[in-house]
């Protein structure tokens, strides 16, 4: 299965989402392959120390604009069954080079994936905080989109627009099976209007809400510092506790 990670929104735990899941997915046994389509490159320098620079032609860049092959660009983590498609600064222009391309602009990563797909159980996609060409090309690859969003006063905000994107993709038949896998509560917290957030998401999504919800926990934080994920680092803290719960929903979910 393929799943994008994705709001528009930042600050919503998009990334520690990506990290952690795809990280726990593994640790469960399931061969997984995370792919990173931020240019902040976030998820790719917990897996690979920042200090160590990454060529242009190792990353996803090289992928959308050049056509090469996913395997080309694969790299391993010190973590069994998981593998990591690091992102580049440069991946920032993507956009833009996308939209002057002629041919086949939202497709490109589908392609690759389509490649490779029958290796993993999962592969993850962090995605950048816009809905632009490299956010669609994830969208089109995917089967499932898995929306953090988070429990603070504005965090409705633009989830009527990620919506409609889902629906624009769907109907331009670029990915007409594409489903949303759930909405995920993030940053929650015993206030009233963290509670007062998510009673709005559930009454809203309903079904598609995750029974599990992330709370605000420092060490889901410095285990990104230490360039690792919270099971690793620290693995009875409630940060973990709520990702294995979340990894556990996400295998009962199709």
């Amino acid at each position: 299965m393929v799943i994008s990670v994705a709001n528009q929104k930042g600050g919503v735990a998009k990334t520690t989402t990506a990290i952690n899941l795809a990280a726990g997915l593994a640790l469960a046994g399931y061969k997984v392959l995370l792919i990173d389509a931020d240019p902040q490159t976030n998820t790719t320098q917990v897996f690979i120390h920042p200090d160590i620079e990454i060529d242009l032609e190792k990353t996803l860049y090289q992928v959308i604009l050049k056509f090469a092959p996913l395997t080309s660009v694969i790299h391993s983590t010190q973590v069994n069954n998981l593998s990591l498609v690091p992102s580049h600064l440069r991946l920032s222009s993507a956009d833009l080079e996308l939209a002057q391309a002629l041919d086949n602009r939202s497709a490109r990563l589908k392609q690759a994936i389509d490649e490779v797909r029958s290796r993993y159980d999962y592969i993850i996609i962090d995605n950048p905080p816009s809905l632009g060409l490299v956010t669609m090309n994830s969208f089109t690859a995917s089967d499932r989109i898995l929306i953090p969003v988070s429990t603070a006063y504005f965090a409705l905000t633009g989830l009527d627009q990620l919506q409609e994107t889902i629906a624009m993709v769907k109907q331009t038949r670029l990915n007409p099976d594409l489903k949303v896998l759930g909405v995920l509560c993030t940053f929650c917290e015993e206030t009233n209007v963290s509670r007062d957030v998510e009673r709005q998401l559930r009454r809203y999504f309903g079904d598609q809400v995750f029974q599990t919800t992330i709370p605000k926990n420092v060490r889901l934080e410095e285990a990104h510092s230490n360039h690792t994920h919270i099971f690793n680092f620290a693995p009875k803290s409630t940060g973990a506790k709520a990702y294995a719960d979340l990894v556990r929903e996400v295998i009962t979910r199709q």
